[in-house]
């Protein structure tokens, strides 16, 4: 019984851990993908500030 508390225990901290980490991904991906769209056209450009993106 304690055995399987702390395995439980174990597994819902790497879950919550991975989950503060996913918000950091999110706005790495973000910044990728305005890089890209300003690199491609200037008319992108515009409008990816325009979306505060």
């Amino acid at each position: 019984m304690l055995s399987r508390t702390a395995d439980h225990l174990f597994w819902m901290s790497r879950y919550t851990e991975r989950a503060g980490d996913m918000p950091q991904a999110f706005a790495g991906m973000t910044h990728q993908l305005r890089e890209a769209l300003v690199m491609s056209s200037p008319k992108s450009a515009k409008r990816v500030s325009a979306f505060g993106v």
